[in-house]
């Protein structure tokens, strides 16, 4: 008789320990899930090209920047008006399921064919 309550203790508190850990890590993931920018400086998007390469657009303050983010360094590729940000936003979406990526993809689109044309 002993063992069978060791047993069911020992299963309730293993239950008991697993639920209070989904719990801590669900609260954990929403702090941090909730934390995109800072007090001066806000990631607007963020477009994965690869396993550790990215595109993204930072607002700071006024100023509106287009990086390349690669494992190793951080480089700008163009700075963008309000007015770009503001027209590409107020478009209506194509994607349903992806909400900006196209707005993103119509702005990367339009400094990557400026580039070319300046070389």
């Amino acid at each position: 008789m002993d063992s069978v309550i060791s047993l069911a203790s020992v299963l309730i508190l293993t239950v008991l320990i697993l639920y209070l850990s989904y719990l801590f890590t669900r609260s954990l993931g929403k702090g941090i899930g909730m934390k995109r920018g800072g007090t001066y400086m806000q990631m607007l998007d963020r477009l994965p090209l690869g396993q550790d390469k990215a595109v993204a657009i930072v607002r700071t303050g006024s100023h509106y920047y287009l990086i390349g983010i690669a494992s190793s360094q951080i480089t700008l590729l163009a700075e963008l008006s309000e007015e770009d940000i503001q027209k590409e936003v107020s478009a209506p979406s194509v994607w349903t399921g992806a909400e900006g990526y196209e707005n993103f993809r119509k702005i990367l689109k339009k400094y990557t064919d400026r580039h070319r044309k300046d070389v």
